[in-house]
């Protein structure tokens, strides 16, 4: 087994591949305007990190980070008690695993189907952290 490569994606919030529409004459399109920059933005933290084609099979993990809203925060800024920890609203943790491993095909790994295994995550930035993903790839070669 080869050693884990791990990358930052930062700069926006992770986008869903969600269901596509069909606008006739054999056109569709993504129904998250936000999906093709996100892709976007995962390829290329992909290749800045130096992350080499995986031509077998690979295990993912990936921590989805998204900024609290101001709701969460007293007026003084200190978090509310009454704060969720976890953050269970939408987008679906499997929408933001599509997309994340779409973007990655062919960059990261041949096809996504070459990935075995699959963890992921979703949180609330912690304070100073930018939203976006922390992904790592283990290849298992």
């Amino acid at each position: 087994m080869t050693e884990a490569i791990t990358f930052r994606v930062a700069g926006m919030a992770p986008a869903p591949q969600g269901s596509k529409r069909h606008l006739g004459g054999g056109r569709m399109v993504e129904s998250c305007r936000n999906v093709k920059p996100w892709r976007q933005l995962v390829a290329m933290a992909a290749v800045e990190a130096g992350v080499q084609l995986i031509r077998g099979p690979v295990r993912m993990s990936a921590v989805f980070l998204f900024t609290r809203p101001a709701g969460h925060f007293r007026t003084d800024g200190t978090l509310k008690r009454s704060a969720p920890v976890h953050h269970c609203v939408k987008p679906d943790a499997s929408k933001l695993q599509r997309s994340t491993e779409d973007a990655l095909s062919g960059v990261a790994f041949e096809d996504d189907a070459r990935i075995v295994g699959f963890s992921c995550e979703k949180r609330y930035c912690a304070p100073g952290e930018m939203p976006g993903a922390l992904i790592t790839l283990i290849p298992l070669g």
